[in-house]
């Protein structure tokens, strides 16, 4: 089965980025003299590293990143402001369900977030899926497929369009009902679940971990079939009464639930005409062939280019 290019595409982009935006580069005539990072503030004026009898000052190291970053990021934003005024120019919207999907399969891929970083992963990935989305739809809108073949691809591949219904969870295992009852008497005391988990699981893979398994949906192999149907009784942050499994006693702890996502063939339409249009197209996805449409006049040119 194929995999969705939004899909691909989106992960790409969200690792292409994740290290080189958090450094804002054009603030030069930023009249504050603190620059802002995404960990806390540089002072501008004083060395940002000692190395013996050197400094390294923060116009050396902003020259450095320019060098070695400079240009990508500026195609990265170009392409990016190209992309959202076509779409705009053009009236593009793309289907609610497809970004609450792709938000859903991106936060698989990570571990326990707090409500802010959660929200701010949504932002951000949020921004990519359109771009991406639109990008694709600009580059395949002239391109002709038969609305038989669409039906016919989405009636086969119907399930790469859907999203399945997930939890996110940890456990404390233990060996015996006693162990159990004292592990939640220590959580009714106010004690972590994370910290308990460690102490006393016997769960040696997750132990060390807080007790944190990942996510998982109700065919998954992977945990006994008495984690999924518990926590369907739980609320995010809420643990449970220990469960008898095979090998001891678990208590299991729900962080968040991924609803399902299904998609019909009306909401999936222009997302597989997009896969299947791409299919006929000899180059590589790239926003550079759309500049011409907008007008860019790039004057930055990195010297060892």
């Amino acid at each position: 089965m194929r995999v969705s290019r939004l899909v691909l595409w989106s992960i790409i982009l969200l690792l292409l980025l994740t290290n080189i935006c958090t450094v804002l580069l054009m603030s030069n005539n930023n009249a504050s003299d603190q620059l802002v990072m995404s960990d806390g503030e540089i002072d501008r004026n004083k060395p940002l590293a000692e190395v013996g009898e050197t400094d390294i000052n923060y116009q050396s190291w902003l020259n450095e990143l320019i060098n070695q970053h400079g240009e990508e990021v500026l195609y990265n934003m170009v392409d990016s402001e190209v992309v959202f005024q076509l779409a705009k120019q053009q009236d593009l919207s793309i289907e609610p369900k497809i970004i609450e999907r792709e938000i859903a399969r991106m936060m698989v891929m990570e571990g326990v977030l707090s409500k802010e970083e959660k929200a701010d992963k949504v932002d951000e990935w949020t921004q990519q899926i359109e771009y991406r989305y639109y990008l694709q739809e600009l580059l395949t809108n002239d391109v002709e497929v038969p609305e038989s073949e669409i039906e016919a691809y989405f009636n086969e591949y119907q399930r790469q369009y859907q999203f399945e219904d997930m939890v996110q969870i940890s456990h404390i295992l233990v060996p015996t009902q006693q162990e159990a009852e004292y592990v939640m008497t220590k959580l009714e005391d106010g004690e972590s679940f994370s910290e308990v988990a460690k102490e006393h699981s016997i769960d040696e893979e997750t132990a060390s971990d807080g007790g944190y398994l990942g996510f998982y949906s109700e065919t998954s192999s992977f945990i006994p079939t008495e984690y999924y149907e518990v926590t369907s009784e739980l609320s995010p942050g809420d643990y449970s009464e220990p469960q008898l499994v095979d090998n001891g006693y678990a208590v299991i702890y729900l962080h968040q639930h991924l609803a399902s996502i299904e998609l019909s063939y009306e909401e999936a339409y222009q997302e597989v005409r997009q896969d299947l249009a791409l299919d006929q197209l000899d180059d590589d996805i790239d926003a550079e062939s759309l500049w011409n449409e907008i007008g860019v006049d790039l004057t930055y040119k990195n010297a060892n280019n």
